[in-house]
């Protein structure tokens, strides 16, 4: 009897400390978890380097380099956001491409001016945006969004393409520059968008969300589309990847280089956050695509 009272009192002091180290040990993962993703990652960046290859590409853009950016959701420029400016900087880029929701409210605009404003200087080249869905949020009227616009063009130099498209020139060669309006809260209007660009074009396709991407594999001339709007994910985890992405597709488009058809489409991470000020195995993202 005495042994069993023995024995069965040493099993619960070792589960006991058994159980206390697991908890010290979920504890410090726990913590350094939230440290990496609320004072860590959300001030760091990626910069993921691409080559893309068509034989649609006319030869006199053989070589063009384009950045990407996209989901600023800028209340202030923070670290990452000037290692972003640096990086532009340094890589001398034919186009820069900003894929939508640089703003969550109408009254923060100031830091977002300021931003693209030092952004297009860096840059040393054009400089082109289309809006997102939390654009919208912020300017919800036509009337709104359209002054925003107007002013994000005056005070900036930058070029916003709102179901439009633009020719690009290179020599005797052209490509066309198409940008969609958001098309997760429906606002995208893919035949606008392509009007008069001939379906044996090369067009390289900006748009905020992967929600149009089945259409836009649809369309001859897309031989390149840029989006972003996922955040991949904003906060992924070992082994498993985005948790959730707010998107029809769910996380299937979470982020990175995908192929629909003949049809190259990427995914851009983002820079800023929304919801949640966490960013876990998920640091924004600055990529530069070369074309060939």
């Amino acid at each position: 009897m005495c042994r069993d009272v023995l024995t069965g009192g040493r099993q619960t002091m070792r589960r006991e400390r058994v159980l206390g180290a697991t908890a010290i040990v979920v504890g410090a993962l726990a913590g350094a978890a939230a440290v990496e993703g609320f004072l860590r990652e959300p001030f760091q960046l990626d910069v993921t380097r691409l080559r893309i290859a068509s034989p649609s590409l006319p030869p006199g853009f053989d070589g063009m380099k384009i950045v990407q950016l996209s989901d600023l959701h800028l209340h202030r420029i923070s670290r990452a956001y000037r290692m972003a400016i640096d990086a532009i900087r340094k890589e001398h880029p034919s186009l820069v491409v900003i894929t939508g929701d640089l703003v969550d409210r109408a009254d923060e605009t100031a830091e977002c001016l300021a931003f693209l404003t030092e952004l297009r200087a860096a840059a040393g080249a054009p400089v082109v945006v289309v809006p997102g869905n939390w654009d919208h949020r912020a300017f919800p009227t036509r009337q709104s969004i359209a002054a925003w616009h107007e002013r994000l063009q005056a005070e900036t130099g930058i070029r916003v393409l709102v179901n439009q498209n633009v020719v690009l020139r290179r020599g005797g060669d052209r490509i066309w520059l198409v940008g969609t309006d958001d098309p997760y809260f429906g606002h995208a209007d893919l035949d606008a968008s392509f009007k008069g660009v001939p379906n044996t074009a090369f067009a390289l396709v900006l748009t905020h969300a992967p929600e149009a991407f089945e259409e836009l594999a649809q369309r001859p001339a897309a031989r390149l589309v840029l989006a972003g709007h996922t955040h991949g994910g904003q906060v992924r985890l070992p082994f498993i990847g985005a948790v959730r992405v707010p998107s029809r597709y769910g996380t299937r488009f979470a982020r990175g280089l995908f192929k629909l058809g003949d049809t190259f489409f990427y995914v851009n991470a983002g820079m800023g956050m929304s919801h949640l000020p966490v960013r876990f195995l998920c640091r924004p993202e600055l990529t530069v695509l070369t074309l060939k």
